[in-house]
């Protein structure tokens, strides 16, 4: 494994690895580096997940895991500063381009698949396919599903009640100002943890079919917990500065294979969005599991597994 930081402008430090075909076999040799795949991992303010590396066969891929701005280990922590979705774009490139990458597949899931149609829309040449799970288009109606009364909250009402504790009536907008001010708080630093593990709680609920209590629990994570909840709060209440219907109509123009791995029950990111996806692209494989918002339910992790397949030969061949 190789892993560093990468300096990025206003003091941002992204930290990455590098898995899977070293040396000759890959690295550095623009023109010859199809083998690589990027991983961009969910949130905002995830951070990389080394569990996603056992779909990829390491003997034929090249896999960079990042922490994109704010998470992880990438430095300064939770930082909404100089952290938008076209600073995420810009990183991927300076990324890219210090591994010596002439072109890639992109395979991310959840917002890692808005973050992606985002960087092919602005870089699709240095794009060889994409496999993308959990589609989220960044489009007003599924910040309705997810924080406005009515929507997802109908399936949950229990944990929707302890995510709103009476203060979400009204719309999903209004929902994201009430945590706005809870997460900002500055004063007092238990009410913005109490809040960013609510925020992390209610995701948790929705994003397994068999739904299950956090695993690992807020007090052994914190640092993911308030990264989450922070940048989620900040990329949702700019609607991640993308413009309704701006993904679905930069797609309608990319021309590399796509293949799409959706679960039929996911909660976080409902399966419209696949679909609408789906018809845009033209080169798009809609594969629906039974399953729900997680990578690693076992139906969702054996289609993300056989589209990486699938890809080395589409890609590989070029």
């Amino acid at each position: 494994m190789r892993k560093g930081f990468l300096s990025l402008d206003h003091g941002h430090r992204v930290y990455y690895e590098v898995h899977g075909l070293q040396g000759s076999a890959a690295i550095a040799t623009r023109g010859n580096c199809d083998s690589t795949a990027v991983v961009l991992h969910g949130g905002p303010g995830g951070g990389l997940d080394r569990a996603l590396l056992d779909l990829f066969d390491l003997t034929k891929w090249r896999v960079v895991l990042y922490d994109q701005r704010g998470c992880g280990r990438s430095t300064p922590h939770a930082s909404t500063k100089h952290n938008t979705t076209w600073d995420l774009i810009a990183d991927l490139e300076r990324l890219r381009d210090h591994l010596g990458v002439n072109q890639w597949l992109v395979f991310g899931g959840s917002w890692g698949s808005t973050l992606a149609l985002a960087y092919a829309s602005r870089h699709g040449s240095a794009v060889t396919g994409m496999i993308l799970r959990g589609v989220c288009l960044m489009e007003p109606w599924e910040q309705r599903w997810l924080y406005e009364e009515g929507g997802a909250s109908r399936l949950f009402p229990e944990a929707w009640g302890q995510f709103c504790g009476g203060n979400c009536k009204g719309t999903y907008r209004k929902t994201l100002r009430t945590y706005g001010r809870l997460l900002r708080n500055r004063k007092n630093r238990e009410t913005r943890k109490a809040a960013a593990a609510r925020w992390w709680a209610w995701e948790e609920t929705l994003s397994h079919l068999d739904p299950r209590p956090d695993c690992k629990g807020p007090k052994e994570n914190e640092r993911q917990v308030e990264s989450l909840a922070v940048l989620e709060h900040h990329y949702f209440s700019n609607n991640a500065w993308l413009k309704p219907k701006q993904l679905l109509r930069a797609a309608r123009h990319m021309s590399f294979p796509v293949i799409i791995v959706q679960g039929r029950y996911d909660l976080v990111c409902p399966p419209a969005s696949a679909v609408a996806l789906a018809n845009a692209l033209p080169q798009a494989d809609l594969r629906m599991t039974v399953a729900g918002h997680a990578a690693s339910e076992p139906a969702t992790a054996k289609a993300l597994k056989q589209a990486l397949t699938e890809m080395e030969s589409l890609t590989h061949s070029k």
